[in-house]
């Protein structure tokens, strides 16, 4: 394995390690629907992640990843509380710097009911060694 390829999955494993702490569970990219089925008979708690596009960086040597996690959660009400908590536990992910936060208010189809969805967008630097990028 690559010295990059090693270092990206350790990035990954650092954030996984550091949501774990949470004790809910945690999906790549999407929540399919045979594992939704849970959650729609009780409250939507969970974390999913995705990592986007990258972007080269002006040292030529590194690159530049958004990494999301979007944190859903039902009938709580301390969720800024809890985005701090998040927040902190990511904190000592290496290379890893919060961009910013975004707060979602999302309807249950035909219910009154509300999830909600807090969006961490974070940016990962990746070193390539490479030159000519």
């Amino acid at each position: 394995m690559s010295k990059t390829k090693q270092k990206m999955n350790q990035q990954i494993e650092g954030m996984l390690a550091a949501l774990q702490t949470f004790n809910l569970s945690i999906f790549e990219d999407n929540l399919a629907e045979d594992e939704e089925v849970q959650f729609k008979k009780n409250d939507y708690h969970f974390f999913v992640y995705e990592t986007g596009d990258m972007i080269k960086n002006d040292d030529l040597k590194t690159i530049s990843q958004d990494v999301v996690i979007y944190y859903y959660s039902e009938n709580r009400d301390d969720l800024d509380e809890r985005t701090i908590d998040i927040i902190t536990a990511l904190s000592d992910v290496s290379t890893m710097t919060l961009e910013r936060t975004q707060k979602q208010r999302l309807r249950r189809k035909d219910t009154d009911s509300y999830v909600d969805r807090i969006i961490f967008l974070y940016r990962r630097k990746i070193v390539t060694g490479c030159t000519k990028l």
